[in-house]
């Protein structure tokens, strides 16, 4: 949330050193990349900005990267030093023990290259056998490389990455850092590296790859008068602070539709450098094409309700038998020939995650003006005795402006599954995010992270940048909470040798991606 705006013009005019005219000739294309930047910076101010690309740094001479051409034998040593590099394996003592038996067992002299090579495939060169031999004569002091095994390191993140682009899997900084651990504690045990940013800049800078917009987002403009609509919009707030008074913050809620795509992706990724056309792996075609819809309650108060309404497309309008959906206790999921809701799902809504006994009994709606919710005799019908709904419909055109959803919720919601969306497609292939069934429990286990109270300033920011409330205080979003871990962490069940996918909001245990929702359903 620390943002200032004068130490980024700061910055500009540092990097652009020309004097600023007073009266000047502005081009349209010149009005429409100063717009961009002033969103970009109000969002900024906001916290809505979260910067996934780093300024790219000067090569410097480190010996974690400027690494020289392999020599096994150099002085420099590795406090790690129970397996042996031969090529790009990683041996055991064991197994050299195994072979220089073998290569001593002749009575006279020693095994020739070729025999060696034939029953010991990593060995393959004299270089080799004289690495060896000097094994035979140092033994437990013989100790490797810590530049050869970041060299082979940094020639298997390489590999790796060079695979994963060719396929069209999205990677980011955070990707290749956790590829690089990976990559570390499977095959070259190099104690002590982390990989660093500043270490995945430089390698990135060293192997020409860059960050490249994945596509283009043009947004829709709307032609009605702007004034009236931010004239409505003010006094409808204005309104509804003043109605308000009889309402504690736990009994105002804002409810939305959010329409998701079943595969989210971000905008830009890695790719190599001079690429022109970037494409992307996704895992099915029809998931770019197809959505379902998520309508979560945003308390004033700083919580969600306890029960969320999703919305799946069925070609028939319901399940099939044969294909039972998984029974969330935080969702409540329906079925219709499309995922557009419908005045009857709306209906369903009210019964099933409104007006239930986890909820307030006196309630004030604040919800858009979507015909269905403009029906307040058929909203009032659902509600059961013992139970009072008051409802204000925003005005048309206004929701960008004054509706909290709208104006934080949404995305922040959106840019966690997008972290989940990739995650998966890097490193749980398997895991097909568009299966119906996977689609539900990745909805409800992250819907049950943001509902955490850590995330109550967060959710309660909504209802300051909706303009409904005055102070806020300061907060971290979910991606930042969940996902803003160095990634080196272990899964905290025991036994289990993956690192954390996730950090738990209300657990504050580091989970990994199978005890998250393969394997476990990690609903502490």
């Amino acid at each position: 949330m620390s943002f200032n705006v004068s130490h980024v013009l700061f910055l500009l005019l540092q990097k652009f050193v020309v004097p600023l005219p007073k009266d000047p000739t502005i081009t349209r294309q010149e009005k429409k990349i100063a717009s961009h930047m002033v969103r970009i910076m109000q969002e900024a101010i906001d916290g809505d900005v979260i910067v996934e690309e780093t300024e790219e740094l000067e090569d410097e001479n480190d010996g974690d990267w400027d690494v020289d051409e392999f020599e096994p034998y150099d002085d420099f040593v590795l406090p790690s030093h129970r397996e042996v590099k031969f090529g790009d394996r990683a041996v055991s003592r064991d197994e050299l023990l195994e072979a220089l038996k073998f290569y001593r067992e002749p009575s006279k002299g020693s095994r020739s290259l070729s025999c060696m090579t034939s029953n010991f495939r990593w060995i393959k060169t004299p270089k080799h056998l004289e690495k060896l031999r000097k094994f035979e004569k140092e033994k437990e002091s013989f100790k490797e490389s810590r530049r050869s095994m970041l060299k082979v390191l940094s020639a298997r993140l390489y590999e790796v990455v060079k695979e994963k682009l060719q396929k069209g899997i999205t990677l980011h900084d955070c990707d290749l850092m956790m590829i690089a651990r990976d990559i570390n504690r499977r095959e070259t045990k190099v104690i002590g590296f982390l990989a660093s940013q500043s270490w995945i800049t430089r390698w990135k800078q060293g192997h020409r790859i860059v960050s490249r917009r994945v596509t283009k987002f043009v947004t829709r403009k709307c032609f009605i008068n702007k004034d009236k609509i931010e004239k409505e919009a003010q006094e409808f707030v204005k309104n509804c602070r003043s109605d308000f008074s009889s309402f504690s913050p736990s009994m105002i809620f804002n409810a939305d539709q959010c329409g998701i795509q079943k595969e989210l992706y971000t905008a830009r990724a890695l790719a190599f450098l001079g690429d022109k056309i970037i494409e992307r792996l996704i895992q099915a075609k029809s998931s770019l094409t197809h959505s379902f819809t998520f309508m979560p309650m945003l308390f004033m108060d700083g919580s969600l309700g306890p029960k969320a309404f999703m919305v799946l497309a069925e070609s028939t309008g319901r399940f099939p038998p044969t294909r039972p959906i998984p029974n969330c206790p935080n969702l409540e999921v329906r079925a219709g020939k499309s995922h557009i809701m419908t005045k009857e799902l709306m209906k369903e809504w009210l019964r099933t995650c409104v007006f239930i006994p986890n909820n307030p009994r006196k309630m004030f709606m604040v919800v858009d003006s979507w015909p269905s919710f403009k029906d307040h005799v058929s909203i009032q019908s659902c509600v059961p005795s013992g139970y009072q709904a008051t409802v204000r419909n925003i005005p048309p055109h206004a929701t960008s402006l004054i509706q909290p959803l709208d104006v934080h919720w949404n995305g922040p919601w959106k840019n966690l599954l997008k972290k989940f969306t990739a995650y998966a497609l890097n490193f749980h292939t398997d895991y097909l995010i568009a299966n119906r069934n996977n689609e539900i429990w990745m909805i409800s286990l992250l819907y049950h992270q943001v509902s955490a109270d850590v995330f109550k300033p967060f959710l309660q920011y909504s209802w300051k940048k909706a303009g409904y409330v005055d102070t806020y205080s300061p907060f971290l979003n979910p991606s930042q909470f969940c996902f803003g871990h160095s990634g080196s962490e272990d899964c905290y069940i025991n036994g289990c040798q993956e690192y954390a996918f996730i950090h738990c909001a209300r657990c504050k245990n580091f989970i990994c991606f199978n005890h998250f929702i393969v394997l476990l359903k990690h609903l502490c």
